[in-house]
């Protein structure tokens, strides 16, 4: 059986497999916009693919540091703390976090923003007097998505 193995359909079958828990998507997106996206192509030996045509997971017992020895510190930095949202080994954020440069330290912000969910968080409204429900500072409005924490920056 042949598979295609293009970046793009990598990723977006790792995405639909990740789909509805935010962990996993906020890890499998670290694994897609950090390093050029290498870390989520099919030549890493974490990314697997799945039983239907253009569908790919993560095999997260391969995403460890027994697969890492040729990658700079940063790299395994993100791959530790993609791993850990990805339901692997914990990490030590003592250890990881002040190895990062500024491009992979915004990767991990919104990933955390990511995976608790922050970008469906919605707006505080409290009962009025007259059981209407108003935003805290008074005025009127409906519920409304309050939009992420950090968002993804965008890809350049």
């Amino acid at each position: 059986m042949s598979m295609n193995t293009d970046p793009d359909v990598v990723a977006d079958g790792l995405r639909a497999w990740a789909r509805g828990i935010y962990p996993l998507e906020a890890g499998v997106e670290l694994l897609i916009r950090s390093c050029g996206g290498r870390f989520a192509s099919s030549g890493m030996p974490w990314v697997q693919p799945g039983e239907d045509p253009g569908w790919w997971w993560v095999d997260v017992d391969q995403l460890s540091a027994d697969n890492f020895a040729a990658l700079s510190g940063g790299e395994t930095r993100i791959l530790s703390i993609a791993a850990a949202l990805l339901g692997g080994t914990p990490v030590n954020l003592y250890d990881a976090i002040p190895g990062l440069d500024r491009d992979h330290a915004q990767l991990v912000l919104a990933a955390l923003a990511h995976a608790c969910g922050s970008h469906e968080h919605r707006g505080a409204l409290v009962p009025d007097p007259e059981g209407r429900y108003r935003a805290v500072d008074g005025t009127r409005m409906r519920i409304r998505r309050l939009g992420s924490l950090y968002p993804w920056p965008r890809a350049e």
